[in-house]
């Protein structure tokens, strides 16, 4: 990976790290997707394009949606980025220990 695409995937972690899971915050103790283990993978191809993809704690998070254009919103003024799809892994299950301490 040359450094651009280095020092931008380090700037798209920075801003899924600062973005709060919106069970913790209606639970009083707010995490970020990214500490929740919520983040999966972040792939970007020639041109900018950006795919996060998530796992989620239930496939069929009612948050998803939501957080899918969060998401895109945060990533999508980085330099660099082209565009954002957003999407679920059905191919694996969270668990707690995913989570970072």
């Amino acid at each position: 990976m040359t450094s651009a695409r280095s020092a931008l995937l380090a700037d798209i972690n920075a801003r899924l790290d600062r973005i709060p899971e919106p069970c913790s915050i209606a639970m009083g103790g707010t995490v970020s997707l990214a500490a929740m283990g919520l983040v999966d993978e972040v792939a970007i191809a020639e041109g900018g394009e950006v795919t996060v993809t998530l796992c989620l704690t239930d496939a069929a998070c009612v948050h998803f949606t939501a957080m899918q254009q969060f998401i895109a919103d945060e990533i999508a003024g980085l330099p660099g980025v082209s565009s954002v799809r957003v999407v679920q892994t059905l191919d694996k299950l969270w668990t707690p220990d995913r989570v970072r301490s």
